[in-house]
């Protein structure tokens, strides 16, 4: 199975959803009534509501109107009804709108995707000093998308984001310290900030005080202190955290081996879209752990899990061809998913790689050189 990778979080950018707190002009009746619906579930009303205040140009409720559009509460889903109302508020200067339309051009949800339109939009709205814009931006930055990547600069804005409260930026600049990027590696303060989001209930974070402990980085290594910090973030449907806690149980570790229980887990994580768990749930699927042995349903997940650039998975789909489980043997394709996944940076890979080339395997001839090359990528 191999261990389960525990990145620092799963989302830098997350869209501004639910009832507006920021708006111009005096709010009247109808907005006001389509906050209370909308608080107590009934978004059929809450559209009506919004709708009549959104004619008259009230910003608020054009945003929120755009809410229940890219959520499909009330409505059918229509992405580019939700842009169309976002931009309605957001040329008003309405600071949450610009942010919730900057993160359609982001994701290409209901228009063109378009990097530089969204940095526009998270720019004018960080500029206004708006925490979640701030943290888009920031992720931007941390990405390289449609702009220079710069981490200094996404710690920048990650920070001017969280000094604001914001929980997903308190997350993200522990993020930042633990992996050294635009700042010096520095466990001991990720530990801080996440502790920071966790205390105001955000999942990721409680995840990765979870993934500190069970490593010991920046805190005496706890693995009984990691689970109660996974179960937390368990219990909001964390993927994550799903991930690492289902590890625990197949692999024994702080916790008696339960097959089964690992296998709900990775199930859950992977019905969320999260590659590892793809591939740990693949993996339990062809060795037959707690579940029918199916080589073709563990070769889908490993490739949904590829999709996402998982090397593991890779590895994972390279045995399966090279054992001839569930497709053709096929040493040509083992070769070529081996390869892709040491030349991804999954060491295991490189070690078959060093293997293949020392003793001639899988079609290839002994070759000293190549053996050398792949070893080096192991040390």
């Amino acid at each position: 199975m191999g261990s389960s990778k525990r990145k620092s979080r799963w989302t830098a950018c997350v869209l501004v959803l639910g009832l507006s707190s920021l708006g111009s002009g005096f709010a009247r009746a109808d907005f006001q009534a389509g906050q209370q619906a909308m608080q107590a579930g009934d978004y059929t009303k809450a559209l009506r509501e919004f709708q009549a205040a959104a004619a008259r140009g009230e910003t608020r409720a054009q945003n929120d109107l755009g809410v229940l559009y890219e959520r499909g509460w009330g409505v059918k889903q229509n992405y580019e009804q939700a842009a169309s109302w976002y931009r309605k508020a957001a040329e008003q200067g309405f600071l949450q709108a610009q942010t919730n339309l900057g993160y359609l051009y982001e994701t290409g949800q209901g228009v063109i995707r378009d990097y530089e339109q969204a940095r526009a939009l998270y720019q004018k709205a960080a500029d206004a000093n708006w925490a979640q814009a701030q943290n888009n931006l920031g992720s931007l930055y941390e990405k390289g998308l449609g702009i220079q990547r710069d981490y200094t600069r996404a710690m920048f804005w990650y920070r001017k984001a969280a000094d604001q409260g914001s929980p997903q930026a308190q997350n993200n600049v522990g993020y930042m310290l633990e992996t050294g990027r635009g700042v010096p590696r520095d466990d001991v303060n990720a530990m801080v900030w996440y502790k920071k989001a966790a205390d105001q209930g955000y999942a990721q974070s409680e995840n990765n005080i979870g993934a500190l402990y069970e490593r010991g980085r920046g805190v005496a290594q706890d693995t009984a202190t990691a689970i109660a910090w996974y179960r937390k973030a368990v219990e909001k449907k964390n993927p994550q955290a799903q991930t690492n806690l289902g590890f625990l149980y197949a692999s024994g570790r702080g916790l008696p081996r339960d097959d089964k229980i690992a296998v709900e887990l990775f199930r859950a994580a992977a019905a969320q879209g999260f590659a590892q768990a793809q591939s740990n749930l693949g993996f339990m699927l062809a060795e037959g752990r707690a579940v029918k042995r199916d080589y073709l349903a563990a070769k889908a997940l490993y490739e949904q899990a590829i999709e996402q650039g998982l090397a593991q998975a890779m590895m994972h789909l390279a045995v399966l061809y090279e054992k001839g489980r569930g497709v053709a043997q096929d040493d040509a394709a083992a070769l070529t998913w081996f390869r892709r996944s040491a030349e991804a940076g999954y060491r295991p890979a490189s070690q078959r790689l060093f293997a293949v080339y020392t003793n001639g395997e899988l079609g290839e001839q002994v070759d000293p050189v190549r053996a050398k090359l792949w070893a080096d990528r192991v040390q």
